[in-house]
């Protein structure tokens, strides 16, 4: 098993950028003879689409597609079904971003791009979905028109992370099921998994939620998960993101969106909310002969999710890239194995049998080195080691405020000393000690 966490918060200052570039021409001076759209008609088509979703009124939500191409009609009506049926708290279309708009001719199309802004419960924020939509006035007088919509902005660097496609746009019908801690998103032909596996999402969720309560952790952090089971590794790089080869390796990903509000504005959590991808495909979780309950899978991935909610790409953090792996995913296999220690894990022989073979030579596992070849499994389970010694050596609350103030942007350094009181040369020292000691 090898899982990624994707936070993509810090994205945020890229498309405060990026939509500063595409507002920054001044307006085109048109005279009325031209029948110029303004930015109020677009506020007025974007706040009637929200309507027509919010009161479930079809024929209100086509309303704006053009009518002859009928490839677009079904892509629309599809998404408002699929629209239909998910649990959202709030939902709403806006443009990005509210700076200057520059006017344009009828008989001349453009591109708008849209925010689809939603909040799921367990969102600290409503967060956006972002994409295009062609738009044209056919005449003077005549009505806005939406030729093509969908794909993602023109010109977007992220090259990992878009948002866009979400489930309800890549699939052509969903299933949805919901816990009291969960919502499952699937393509409807993985219904009966979502079914199967929705009480061992539920349990892994209830049982990350009490991990961090007990854990003595004070700050707001979700209450529930959104996640969504999908076939295979293609599928697995497909959501909410636009990648170039699929993923190799991961069996889950859980990707921190910034709230939609960061586009126009530095205001309020960093991460508004986590979405969790579970590859039910992946022969080492699931099906005859898996060597790990899914639960492991489930509770690691909802650890990253979790964790997503205190990190912070404000002045002076370390960034995602700073952070440490060991600290970064030895938490999520630390609550994956039921906060067992790092001896009980399905990865302690062969992690034993590497060891050996370095003669016990234990530096701390660096990032630079994380990805060696024939290495991962071992660096995420001396990575889990580091958690069971700090929670046998300093107590599980010492443990959670570690990382927690790892992900509020201290580097770890500093952390090491203030949450532990010893040095990071130290606590490597005390951390290589003891883990001969359990290994021998």
């Amino acid at each position: 098993m090898v899982v990624v966490l994707a936070l993509c918060a810090g994205s945020a200052f890229g498309l405060k950028a990026y939509f500063d570039r595409q507002n920054g021409s001044s307006a085109q001076a048109l005279d009325e003879r031209d029948g110029p759209v303004r930015p109020a008609e677009i506020e007025a088509l974007l706040a009637e689409h929200t309507r027509a979703l919010k009161e479930r009124d079809l024929k209100a939500f086509l309303a704006p597609f053009d009518p002859a191409d009928k490839k677009l009609v079904a892509q629309q009506t599809t998404l408002f079904q699929n629209l239909s049926k998910v649990p959202l708290a709030e939902a709403s279309f806006v443009r990005l971003r509210k700076g200057e708009f520059k006017p344009f001719g009828a008989g001349h199309s453009f591109e708008l791009t849209v925010s689809f802004n939603h909040r799921f419960e367990y969102d600290r924020a409503a967060v956006g979905e972002m994409y295009t939509w062609t738009v044209v006035r056919t005449g003077k007088g005549a009505p806005l028109k939406i030729t093509e919509a969908g794909h993602v902005p023109q010109g977007f660097k992220q090259t990992e992370m878009s948002y866009y496609p979400a489930p309800w746009d890549r699939w052509q019908d969903i299933h949805v099921e919901k816990t009291p801690h969960t919502v499952l998103i699937v393509d409807a032909s993985l219904r009966a998994e979502a079914q199967r596996y929705a009480p061992a999402a539920e349990r892994a969720a209830a049982e990350v939620l009490d991990a961090v309560r007990a854990g003595g952790v004070t700050g707001e952090f979700p209450q529930g998960f959104v996640i969504s089971l999908v076939k295979g590794k293609k599928e697995l790089g497909a959501l909410y993101q636009t990648r170039k080869e699929a993923p190799t390796s991961e069996s889950g990903m859980a990707l921190g969106f910034p709230p939609a509000s960061a586009v126009d504005d530095d205001e309020g959590p960093d991460v508004g909310g986590s979405r969790v991808l579970v590859d039910v495909t992946d022969r080492s979780f699931f099906g005859a002969g898996a060597q790990e309950s899914p639960a492991v899978l489930f509770r690691h991935e909802l650890a990253h999710a979790l964790m997503n909610n205190f990190a912070d790409h404000g002045p002076g953090a370390t960034s995602l890239d700073g952070r440490e792996h060991w600290v970064v995913e030895g938490f999520a296999e630390y609550l994956g194995y039921g906060q067992q220690p790092f001896t009980a894990s399905e990865r302690a022989a062969s992690g034993k049998a590497v060891l050996r073979s370095l003669n016990y030579d234990l530096p701390l596992p660096s990032n630079g080195l994380w990805n060696m070849a024939g290495r991962g499994s071992y660096h995420y389970w001396l990575a889990h080691s580091t958690m069971s010694f700090i929670a046998e050596r300093y107590g599980e609350q010492k443990l959670f405020q570690l990382v927690i103030e790892h992900y509020r942007g201290k580097k770890i350094q500093d952390v090491t000393q203030e949450v532990l009181g010893v040095s990071y040369d130290d606590f490597a020292k005390q951390w290589a000690a003891y883990v001969k000691a359990e290994v021998r």
